[in-house]
């Protein structure tokens, strides 16, 4: 197993961090939302038009996909570690590193459009913070705060991917 997974709420740099990363180790890059969106030919605010619930069978559903895949770095949505199901297979498909961003950071980067948690303003993410803070921190194997450029995030990561 030679994976990174990369979790944490929307915003913390997953897919910004996760890309450069992929660049610096010569990995595959994998946006596990845009995954699930070109599997399932849906979009995310259409699943969750259906359900919370229909998005998060689907998305609970592609972890087992990416237990397969090698020398690769997984962004993960934010929510998967709202089930308790998905834990094991995270720590199945590589080691799980949790980008922690401070909400005020992420309030005055995010775009909520597109995003359909925050469709009533991005106050949410506060409430989700709160909602999941102890989740990522439980399944992580690393928790490293995300204060600074993406450079300095790489070379956190890879600081600790060789240990």
């Amino acid at each position: 197993m030679s994976n990174i997974v990369l979790i944490g709420i929307m915003g913390c740099g997953k897919s910004t961090v996760g890309k450069a990363l992929a660049k610096a180790l010569q990995y595959q890059f994998i946006d596990a939302d845009d995954y699930l969106v070109d599997k399932y030919q849906m979009s995310i605010p259409d699943m969750f038009a259906i359900s919370e619930d229909y998005f998060r069978d689907r998305e609970s559903a592609c972890l087992d996909d990416f237990v397969s895949k090698d020398h690769s770095v997984i962004a993960m949505g934010g929510g998967v570690i709202k089930r308790a199901e998905n834990h094991p297979k995270l720590k199945k498909i590589g080691k799980v590193i949790y980008l922690d961003r401070s909400i005020e950071d992420i309030v005055n980067d995010v775009d909520t459009a597109g995003r359909p948690l925050l469709k009533d303003g991005a106050e949410k993410l506060y409430a989700l913070d709160k909602e999941r803070r102890a989740l990522y921190e439980a399944v992580a194997d690393v928790q490293l705060i995300n204060d600074g450029s993406v450079e300095d995030m790489v070379a956190k990561i890879k600081d600790h991917w060789e240990d």
